[in-house]
């Protein structure tokens, strides 16, 4: 018996023995990543905000509802989709979003941005690669702000930012504070401050390889993008040349007239940072889609995409039978990716093309759209847009019309018109045309152009009140 009492009692101390370091518990909140290379791994990751109907472009009317008709999205009254495309302000859009997954996504990926930027300091090693990871974690928390923002939030109006409502901005780990509603101007502050010309400068000026991760001139973009968000167009313009000047890459869609298709992978070199929207890495984000009759006209003749793709690649309205008539779908079997929530070296060429037009120089802006076109028609149809007109509003029709192609399913196109909605020169009613119910209207000042905040986080986060 009493072999077996000391067996026993063995037995037990080489189980404790080998348990000490999973007793070694980290309370809540806190990392045990405690070298400098793995914290910083935590934002080398393949990012993602996920979304499956790109429902921002059913506001700006580029695209309907996923396989459904006008009779069917007319006939479900209560439904945030009939309030998209039939501009219908009384739907409760509050009641029926109970979640959303940009919501969830969009602070689930700033979380992960704060643990770096808040722990790195603290670390002991190189500071050259401390820095670059906290300048990475602040720039990318910035730029996932800059989207929330934008979404929940009315556009940025400098006479009314500080008293208009924004969205919480999350810069630290206290995991179980209340995430408490900025203002507009408050946001915007922030996000400039984490995207400052000092953080950027701790970047290389080499372009990275690695879809998911990033330079300066991500950096520079962001800031680019955000200040033209803000209506600080010759600032903007300025960034958006310093990102140009590290990556001018462009895609070139001229493969299509030999493949047949459309191929672009999320690492192809014009991608300063790739943003997945979901877990199919081998499908088009374009794939179910449906483009309205109304975005097919904006179309070039000799558009690659349109009029060079395979016959499978676009199913036509006959074979379709979704969206107002005329509409059509495109799927390529190239699996082209789309960058729905990142930023790429085209989006730069028409953000410096913009400001550009805005200062009056009307060719020199031009220039920067057919710098891309050259590489989205083929030359026998192309003609450059230089020299053509001569007024900002001719040449701003010019560019908004190739950028709405270009820019399609993306964030881009929802946020130029809430941008350009506060600007009375360029403010502008979107008229969706829904066959045999006729026209229906969205207003610049639409509180439509508003997503309202889902109630999985309003139910416990009492500031967060609606901004519609």
């Amino acid at each position: 018996m009493r072999k077996k009492y000391i067996s026993l009692l063995l037995t037990l101390l080489a189980v404790f023995t080998s348990c000490d370091d999973k007793l070694d518990i980290t309370p809540r909140g806190f990392s045990t990543l405690n070298t400098v290379d793995d914290l910083g791994a935590l934002i080398n990751k393949e990012w993602r905000i996920y979304d499956w109907d790109f429902n921002h472009e059913m506001i700006t009317g580029n695209t309907f509802a996923l396989w459904s008709t006008p009779e069917e999205i007319f006939n479900v009254k209560n439904s945030v989709e009939y309030a998209f495309i039939y501009a219908d302000e009384s739907v409760d859009r509050v009641a029926l979003c109970e979640e959303d997954d940009r919501y969830k996504e969009i602070y689930s990926n700033i979380k992960y941005c704060n643990i770096v930027a808040c722990q790195m300091p603290d670390l002991d090693g190189d500071q050259y690669k401390k820095n670059r990871f906290i300048a990475q974690a602040r720039i990318l928390r910035a730029w996932f702000h800059f989207l929330a923002v934008n979404l929940w939030a009315a556009q940025y109006d400098e006479a009314t930012a500080a008293s208009t409502g924004g969205v919480p901005y999350v810069d630290n780990i206290d995991f179980g504070a209340e995430k408490t509603k900025l203002t507009v101007a408050q946001v915007y502050e922030k996000i400039l401050a984490d995207c400052s010309d000092e953080l950027i400068e701790c970047l290389d000026k080499t372009p990275t390889d690695d879809p998911f991760r990033f330079e300066a001139d991500f950096g520079y973009a962001v800031r680019a993008r955000v200040l033209f968000q803000m209506k600080r167009y010759e600032e903007a313009a300025t960034y958006a040349r310093k990102a140009l000047e590290i990556n001018p890459t462009i895609e070139d869609r001229s493969t299509i007239v030999d493949k047949g298709t459309w191929e672009s992978t999320f690492n192809s070199p014009n991608h300063y940072m790739f943003i997945l929207t979901s877990f199919v890495t081998n499908q088009s984000e374009m794939g179910n889609m449906t483009l309205t009759p109304k975005f097919l006209s904006l179309y070039e003749q000799g558009d690659y995409v349109r009029y060079y793709s395979r016959e499978d690649d676009w199913t036509e309205y006959d074979d379709l039978l979704y969206g107002p008539e005329g509409s059509a779908n495109y799927s390529p079997q190239g699996a082209a990716r789309i960058n729905v929530w990142g930023l790429r070296a085209e989006q730069m060429y028409y953000v410096l093309g913009e400001c550009l037009i805005r200062a009056g120089q009307i060719d020199e802006g031009l220039d920067q759209v057919d710098k891309v076109r050259k590489y989205r028609i083929h030359p026998e149809f192309y003609r450059p847009f230089k020299g053509t007109v001569n007024t900002k509003q001719e040449a701003m029709a010019l560019l908004s019309k190739a950028k709405t192609v270009e820019c399609i399913i993306s964030y881009e196109n929802f946020f130029d018109c809430k941008r350009r909605n506060t600007e009375p020169e360029y403010a502008a009613d979107v008229v969706h045309h829904m066959d045999d119910f006729g026209d229906f209207t969205i207003r610049p000042n639409s509180p439509l152009w508003i997503y309202p905040f889902p109630m999985n986080a309003t139910n416990f986060n009492p500031s967060l009140t609606q901004n519609i």
